[in-house]
């Protein structure tokens, strides 16, 4: 007897402390290994995602600012004079007046126009590469810009917008998901031991080389989006760049609301209720 407890009883209570001692353990590496690890885990990840984003908003703000400034001015003398095949085909060398029927200038405003569609999607498409192994949910600033530029895409790829019930008569083309991330990826050049999206000079060098390459293989497909416009019939390409400039607009609102000229933001104002 031992503080009026027998031998059998201590034993008992040895044994009970010794299980309590081991689950206890048990509890203590399970908290640490997989409950501890998992959120410290997620923590990483949402800020790999917050870099990530604070890497690539810049770049996808000013690229979204260029597209959303030259939609706004084709919308605006839709369906421009320069817009069309044979700019397209012309080769003038030098601009002879400061004018937009000026040759040069007019196939300057065509190809810029494309450059600057291919250029977005190159910077998402670099976006959404470096995204690849990561939940974009665990960070409200990826979720929020995924979201945006799924919008964007929507309005150059999803053939069902058109709810006119004579649709079938519309002129109109598509870019689909796959072919814009491809215009994306023939943007995106190594420089050193990092991507980024060429300039414009170099992309007017691969559209215009004697060697094939990626830039002249998908820039027809950019091109046909934009190429004859027509305003004396049913075009519903029309209708896809307003939707473009909303949510492009919106894209630029998300990451800095500070950054829209007020010239874009009137004219939405009044597309809003066009693309819902």
């Amino acid at each position: 007897m031992f503080l009026g407890l027998d031998l059998k009883t201590w034993f008992g209570l040895t044994v009970l402390g010794a299980i309590v001692s081991t689950l206890s353990s048990i509890f203590g590496v399970v908290l640490k290994d997989y409950f501890f690890s998992r959120s410290f885990e997620r923590w990483k990840q949402r800020q790999t995602l917050e870099q990530l984003y604070q890497k690539f908003r810049d770049p996808l703000l000013l690229s979204a600012r260029e597209l959303a400034s030259r939609t706004a001015e084709v919308l605006e003398h839709f369906p421009t004079v320069y817009l069309n095949e044979r700019v397209l085909a012309s080769r003038p060398e030098k601009q002879v007046e400061n004018s937009i029927h000026d040759a040069y200038f007019q196939r300057y405003k065509l190809v810029s126009a494309v450059y600057r569609l291919s250029a977005f999607m190159a910077w998402v498409e670099l976006y959404r590469q470096e995204l690849t192994y990561l939940y974009s949910g665990n960070n409200v600033h990826a979720a929020k810009l995924e979201r945006a530029v799924e919008l964007f895409r929507s309005d150059l790829a999803d053939g069902q917008l058109n709810h006119a019930e004579d649709w079938d008569k519309w002129r109109d083309a598509l870019v689909f998901r796959e072919e814009l991330r491809a215009i994306g990826e023939s943007l995106i050049e190594a420089r050193g031991s990092t991507r980024t999206v060429m300039g414009y000079g170099r992309y007017c060098e691969q559209l215009e080389a004697t060697t094939p390459n990626t830039v002249q293989r998908w820039s027809p497909v950019a091109l046909n989006f934009f190429l004859d416009l027509e305003p004396n019939r049913k075009d519903f390409r029309k209708t896809r760049l307003k939707r473009l400039l909303v949510h492009l607009v919106e894209l630029m609102r998300l990451i800095d609301h500070n950054s829209i000229e007020p010239y874009l933001e009137k004219v939405c104002v009044g597309l809003r209720g066009e693309v819902k």
